[in-house]
This record gives structure tokens, sequence and C-alpha cells, in this order.
């Protein structure tokens, strides 16, 4: 088996350390297998990056033949037993599953168990239409965040370059095998800044704010405490969000006219033609009967004028719409909610949601 070392800088110092609030009990991995199937197939490389001895440290074992893969194994256990987190890239979905198995064939306790896990496509995959992507393959993230390979393989492409090097223990494929690995390895570290897209959302990142109104728009700037590796331009229903290095501006377009509350329990209202809206039964007893009738759920409402933004969901009260059946809610902002960041805070992130959904 062989085992090769990188020294590497470390990988977090630039990220909040919220994010990994125990980073010497972090370890990344990856694995390379001859199939899918673990029944049909072995691990043949086993790649993780770890805090030891003071420094960050890529390490690869590498299986020279099969049979070496339970020895990898053993090696992989005893590094997770001082451990906390563990970090991968949609490892859920296989190599988490495909070790497992293995260590069940070996009549081998898993390690897996009282780790916590951090699956970065699983969090990322929900900024899909955020990022404007296709598809949420780690190289296409890394492509996303203008990382360059010098692997040009897939994982599949390699199954046969290694069984090769079994027949030849050749140097060139020992290398071609070792940087695919190393290469996916630093790949996750290079996505790590983009937690920074869900943690906007779901408060684990945060944030300077800035609100302010121009005469069409309501305009909140964040200040990032990590510099991101993209440029975003996205728009939804005419709201704007960009992103340049540690700022992100979000630009939302007032709506200036008549909107209408409407009122929950409309059996206790009238409505009043003339009016055109709803007043409680208490005071509406006292109104002509030619010129009121009972309230229905579509029309007990009051009708209220002024400089409205825009909410998907019932964030601020009163809420008002446009028509009963409309989806889009809107509040009305006080001069004084651009100085209120946690009322900011919470609107920015209620938008956020919504252009993650797209």
């Amino acid at each position: 088996m062989h085992i090769i070392e990188h020294k590497i800088p470390n990988p977090l110092s630039s990220l909040p350390a919220r994010w990994f609030p125990d980073p010497k009990g972090t370890v990344f991995f990856d694995i390379e297998t001859t199939g899918l199937s673990w029944r049909n197939s072995h691990l043949y490389l086993l790649g993780v990056i770890c805090f030891e001895e003071g420094r960050w440290t890529l390490r690869q074992w590498f299986c020279q033949r099969p049979s070496e893969e339970e020895t990898v194994l053993e090696e992989f256990s005893k590094l997770l037993k001082s451990r906390t987190l563990l970090v991968h890239f949609n490892g859920k979905g296989f190599d988490l599953p495909y070790l497992m198995h293995k260590y069940t064939f070996y009549r081998k306790e898993s390690p897996f168990e009282p780790l916590n896990q951090l699956d970065l496509y699983e969090k990322l995959l929900p900024c899909k239409k955020l990022l404007g992507l296709t598809h949420m393959r780690q190289r296409d993230l890394e492509i996303f965040t203008g990382l360059c390979r010098k692997d040009p393989f897939t994982g599949g492409d390699l199954i046969s370059c290694y069984q090769e090097y079994l027949k030849t223990a050749s140097e060139d494929l020992l290398n071609t095998l070792l940087l695919h690995n190393r290469e996916d390895m630093e790949g996750m570290l290079a996505l790590l800044p983009l937690l920074a897209f869900p943690g906007l959302q779901n408060g684990t990142l945060s944030f300077c704010i800035r609100g302010e109104q121009t005469e069409k728009n309501a305009r909140f700037q964040l200040i990032l405490p990590l510099s991101l590796p993209v440029c975003l331009d996205r728009t939804l229903q005419n709201i704007h969000f960009t992103v340049r290095d540690r700022e992100a501006v979000l630009t939302v377009p007032f709506f200036e006219g008549t909107l209408k509350f409407f009122y929950e329990n409309y059996k206790d209202y009238y409505y009043l033609p003339l009016e055109d809206e709803a007043i409680h039964k208490s005071v509406g007893v006292y109104v002509d009967r030619a010129h009121r009738r009972p309230a229905k759920a579509a029309d007990c409402y009051r009708r209220v004028s002024g400089r409205f933004l825009p909410q998907f969901s019932q964030l601020f009260t009163p809420a008002f719409r446009e028509d009963y059946r409309s989806s889009l809610l809107f509040f009305q902002p006080s001069s004084a909610f651009f100085h209120q960041e946690e009322d900011m805070i919470s609107y920015v992130r209620h938008l956020l949601i919504q252009l993650k959904k797209g």
C-alpha cells in the first residue's frame, strides 16, 4: 500500500469560524473504486484532508493490489476515532454507503455513526437556480468558481487505468490516479465559500446590512465576512440580486398605488358597495340597509394607498394584496424600517428563499 502525503495551507482560514467550530476535528474525504456496486468492485484509493501534528495534510492511501482494501479501511477508521465532522461531496449518495457495506463485509465496526456530516452537494443543491446552474456535479461547481483541473478524467474513466496499473505498476498511471483524487479533494475546498449562499438564507452567515430607499426602489447592501469566488446577477419578479466579492445587493421595486387588506372573519362585516370596502357589523348596523350587504370573503377588505414592498408569505403585518386570490403579498414599510437591522435581515433572507426557488 502506498501512502502519499502533501502539506497544504489551512483550508478554513478565510471562512467564518462558526462554520467549522472544531477545525482539528474536521476531515474531508473522497474515494475511488473500480465500480458502483460494493459487491462487484473494490476500493483502490481513499484521500483525506485533515489537521495533524500542527499542520493540514492531504493524505492518500493507495491499494497496490485489491487485497489491501481492508488495510485502507482500518487506517481510515483509526484516523476518524478522534474526529467530529466528516465533509464530503455527495458522500451520502455513494461514498458512505459503499464504505459501510465494506466495513460490514470485513466484520468491522463502521466509524461513521458518532460523526457529524457535511455533504456539500446536499447543502448547495437548493441553490441551483440561484446560481444559474443546469447541473450540480462537483466539476460543474468547480468550473462555476473558476477552478481549472489538470486531470481530464472522470472516476469511471480511471477504472481501466487502475486495472492497467495492476498489470504494469506504471508510475505514470499511478500519478494519473493520484492526481484525480487529489484534485477531487482540492475541488471540495474550493467550493467551501459557496456555502455563503445557503448561509445567507438560513442564518449561518452573519453580515452587515444597510438599507436605503429611492423614489422607485428599496436597496439593501450586504457586507459579507468572506470573499466569494463568483459574481452573480439574478432577477426574479423584478427583484434584482447581485454579488461581487464581499458585497451583495438586493434591489426591490416599490409598488405604488392602492392595495387591499382582507379581514379574516368576513361574517362579522358588511360590504359597502358605494365606498368599496367593508366595515364591522357593530358599526355597519347604523348604515342604511340599501347601502350595505353581508360581506363575502372576496370583498371583506379595506383599501390602503401608499408605497409597498412585496413579500411571498406573511412576514410582516398587516399584509396587503391586489385581489382576494392574489398569491403575492405586500407590506407597507415605515421610514424606520430602513434603520431596523433585524427586520431588514429577516426580509433579505425571506427574499433569498424565493430567489433560490427561482
